[in-house]
């Protein structure tokens, strides 16, 4: 599998300058306006092995897609896997994007605007941890499980199950913690060279790091097979490992 620019849309992200300039406190990280101008940028320069992981969704969504039920890209975001979804789904299958970010929704909107209008994909903007699920054949949380509360983490992937159809999946993908020190210290390291030799600044990523601190909550690999077993997932696999980001696929047992 050769890795691919990010799919077509309909706009051009920006440069990520978020953390450009010196701030005199740095705010928690937000998906607010600025961030969703720049979003595509940002997490291109960030997530090692992402345009692969967007590869993956394409490869989930051709494989376990059913006809005639739903689709969804949890933390839609700009809307990339949601098109990845939408590119390799039966044609009578419903892919809906859901973000709790009415700044990311808009963006979202804007990029998806073709698929929107002949009535391929639906966004939602609301708490995805209430969103109604039911039906579905895949669910996508591409980066987004590790902004949830660690409360709500538990409770969303037992609900994913249940939701699912019998031979369905989950695809999620995530920034994690190694179990070991030194291999964890050896891991930060290298994401680090990653995003200087993406050409962020020292100060950019410290202090995105800073408004990252109480935001994004990383796990194990292996709390997250753990969870998948305990909502019920029959089987799970790890797909990508890139330095300290993986995606996971967990599968439902076919009826």
């Amino acid at each position: 599998m050769t890795s691919e620019p990010l799919k077509p849309s309909t706009h051009k992200a920006q440069r990520d300058k978020v953390y450009a300039s010196l701030q005199d406190a740095v705010a928690p990280f937000e998906f607010n306006d600025a961030v969703a101008q720049v979003f595509d940028d940002m997490i291109l320069r960030s997530v090692p092995g992402y345009t692969l992981s967007i590869d993956l969704i394409t490869l989930i969504a051709e494989r376990y897609g059913q006809p005639n039920t739903k689709l969804f890209d949890l933390g839609c975001s700009s809307g990339v896997a949601t098109r990845a979804l939408s590119e390799a789904a039966p044609e009578s299958a419903e892919i809906i994007g859901i973000d709790n970010s009415p700044a990311m929704i808009a963006q979202c909107r804007q990029s998806l605007s073709d698929l929107i209008a002949r009535n391929r994909v639906s966004l939602q903007c609301q708490d995805l941890t209430e969103a109604p699920l039911a039906g579905a054949s895949v669910i996508v949380l591409n980066y987004t499980l590790q902004f949830l509360p660690l409360i709500d983490r538990d409770r969303l992937l037992a609900e994913i199950f249940e939701a699912l159809t019998p031979g369905g999946v989950v695809f999620l993908a995530e920034k994690v913690v190694h179990e070991d020190t030194f291999c964890q210290s050896e891991l930060e390291a290298m994401h680090l060279a990653f995003k200087k030799r993406q050409g962020y600044s020292a100060l950019e990523i410290a202090q995105k790091r800073a408004a990252l601190e109480s935001v994004l909550i990383p796990e194990t690999e292996q709390k997250h097979l753990d969870r998948l077993a305990a909502a019920g997932f029959s089987h799970a696999a790890t797909l990508l490992r890139a330095i300290n980001f993986i995606a996971l696929v967990g599968w439902k047992q076919a009826a």
